[in-house]
């Protein structure tokens, strides 16, 4: 997830603004903006400019349960992407595990059908020529099913990319939060916004 960062127009704090969101609201003053993009450039709109205090603005409290729900939404798209990329890790073993299980309960269930069936053919070319191909295409199907090393670096890199995608945005989760505690304050002092 790409960040953009900028300030505040109206006080100048900072502001990160990830690149899929169209909307941001300053965490200083609590004015909301509109995000717009062409090329290389950004545009910063107030939404509801000349409202006296954007702070007692129902629009703003509107807008910052709108964001509320837009991170808690993304945080759990994300989580789940998480849980995914990290069980897909820690799969291999236990299918390497299954598998050579399935590759020893094979031979024993031919060992026993040679012994009881076929006692002639026991020991003969038979017998391991039919444990070879057993044995092959026990091969074939771990290399099939197996995660290639290559491919396990990718999947862990994904997951640390989304790991911190998801430490920012529960980051920003929590400032917005704080701007929501702050905007349904009684108590609040209209010249210290913090």
């Amino acid at each position: 997830m790409n960040e953009i960062s900028t300030v505040c127009p109206q006080c100048q704090f900072p502001l990160e603004i990830p690149s899929d969101f169209d909307n941001v609201i300053c965490g200083g003053c609590s004015t909301s903006y509109w995000v717009r993009r062409h090329g290389g450039a950004l545009s910063l709109s107030e939404i509801w400019p000349d409202e006296g205090d954007p702070l007692s603005s129902s629009r703003t409290r509107a807008a910052v349960e709108q964001r509320l729900d837009e991170l808690d939404e993304l945080i759990e798209d994300i989580s789940i992407e998480v849980e995914s990329l990290k069980s897909r890790e820690q799969s291999t073993p236990l299918q390497m595990g299954c598998a050579f299980f399935g590759l020893f309960t094979t031979i024993i269930v031919v060992c026993a059908v040679f012994m009881l069936l076929g006692k002639g053919y026991f020991g003969g070319w038979l017998f391991f020529i039919s444990i070879a191909v057993i044995v092959l295409v026990a091969v074939t199907r771990f290399k099939r099913k197996m995660i290639s090393p290559s491919r396990g670096k990718e999947i862990r890199n994904a997951r640390t990319v989304l790991e911190d995608d998801l430490a920012k945005l529960e980051s920003e989760r929590i400032r917005v939060k704080e701007l929501k505690t702050r905007l349904i304050a009684p108590d609040r002092d209209p010249a210290n916004p913090y």
